[in-house]
């Protein structure tokens, strides 16, 4: 018996490959462009496939070493070589950039102050004068720079009756001058001490100590360093009491102070 007709042609549909049946044929790609691709991949071919690519493909890893090549490079930077960061980056980095330090201002010159042109005596010739001219300058206390007052003090023989202590003194070289009063105080029951290491003037009986203050003009007080050239004052000692009038002038020479910078000043 014959298998009907039918079935026969499906038989031979299914024996037949695609190309006999006129149905679309797969796209064949060459063997050179597949090996091609696959050593752009890294991959290598695997054992006995000439012309074609294995289907598992590998990696290859090479190393520097073995080709020949530095495994590091080393370059050595100078000061020269320093990279300089833009302001803008540093801004964005964490803050403003660093300004150079400013250079230190140079010290201003030393103004210009009253320095005696005189030698006070000592506790033992102080004791003399007083008791020789009755009145005797013993402390003058020049101002700090910028001083408005000159201060200082001395001793008087009391004696009965009105008495009266004063300095005149003079910025114009004697064309004008003041008379400023002291105040007349007792003498201590102690000898008081000068205000360096030596001994105190000597205690003399019935002494009076006098205190006095000379205001300066503002002509004299020197504001940018530099006062006028030769600017001084003098002064000298009047005691008015019932034996007459006596005088302490540093032996006819006045007591002078002067505008002067330090010794050590440039």
């Amino acid at each position: 018996m014959e298998p009907p007709a039918e079935e026969d042609a499906a038989a031979r549909q299914r024996e037949e490959p695609p190309e006999a049946r006129g149905g679309p044929r797969p796209a064949s790609v060459p063997a050179a462009r597949l090996l091609q691709a696959a050593l752009l991949r890294g991959a290598r071919p695997g054992p006995g496939a000439e012309g074609g690519c294995c289907a598992k493909c590998t990696k290859r890893v090479q190393f520097a070493d073995a080709l020949g090549l530095s495994l590091a490079s080393v370059r050595r930077f100078s000061e020269a070589d320093e990279p300089r960061v833009p302001p803008a980056v540093l801004l964005r980095l964490g803050g403003p950039p660093r300004a150079p330090a400013p250079a230190p201002a140079p010290a201003p010159a030393p103004r210009p102050r009253l320095r005696p042109l005189f030698q006070l005596p000592g506790p033992g010739a102080a004791a003399e004068r007083l008791r020789r001219q009755r009145v005797c300058l013993e402390l003058v206390q020049c101002p700090a720079a910028g001083g408005a007052a000159v201060t200082g003090s001395g001793r008087v023989l009391g004696c009965p009756g009105p008495r009266a202590v004063a300095v005149r003194y003079t910025f114009t070289e004697w064309r004008s001058f003041l008379d400023v009063p002291a105040e007349l105080q007792p003498e201590p029951a102690e000898p008081e001490r000068g205000p360096g290491p030596g001994p105190g003037p000597e205690r003399e009986p019935g002494a009076e100590r006098f205190h006095f203050s000379l205001s300066l003009p503002p002509c004299l007080q020197p504001e940018a360093g530099d006062a006028a050239p030769g600017a001084a004052v003098h002064f000298a000692v009047r005691f008015r009491c019932a034996q007459g009038e006596f005088w302490d002038n540093n032996a006819g020479a006045n007591y002078t102070l002067r505008f002067g910078r330090p010794p050590d000043a440039p």
